[in-house]
């Protein structure tokens, strides 16, 4: 009778063992799924603020006074715009300043008048100028 037994609680063990893989299992591509649905959220956002039309308040906004110093470069810039509410994020302005930038461009040093819901392109057509060569 102690064979029946014995053979009975190693196909409980069994079935236990494979139910517990086939849930950590589930578990774990739950975890990635999720975990992907995350990075392209994050992702779709960024780009939406790098090519979108995204302001920092909605209009009519605020105006602000914003200076550029000559040794000022392209992420200080976008770090300062962002610091001063005119900008909501520093670094997809930079990427779409870098994007946008050319030989022919340059980003002028100088006192603005700029405001919290102008989008990227309405900044950058005010602070970048062409430059003949």
């Amino acid at each position: 009778m102690t064979g029946k037994a014995d053979r009975g609680n190693a196909t409980a063990l069994f079935i236990i063992r494979g139910l517990l893989v086939l849930l950590l299992n589930l578990i774990f591509y739950v975890i990635i799924i999720l975990g992907a649905v995350e990075v392209c959220k994050i992702t779709y956002s960024f780009a939406n603020e790098v090519f979108g039309d995204v302001m920092a308040d909605p209009p009519p906004g605020e105006n602000r006074t914003f200076e550029i110093a000559e040794a000022d470069d392209a992420l200080t810039i976008a770090k300062n715009l962002e610091r001063d509410g005119i900008v909501s994020n520093a670094y997809s302005f930079y990427i779409r300043l870098r994007l946008s930038s050319s030989d022919k461009t340059v980003i002028m040093a100088g006192s603005y008048e700029l405001n919290t819901s102008m989008t990227y392109k309405e900044i950058l057509e005010k602070i970048v100028k062409e430059v003949s060569k």
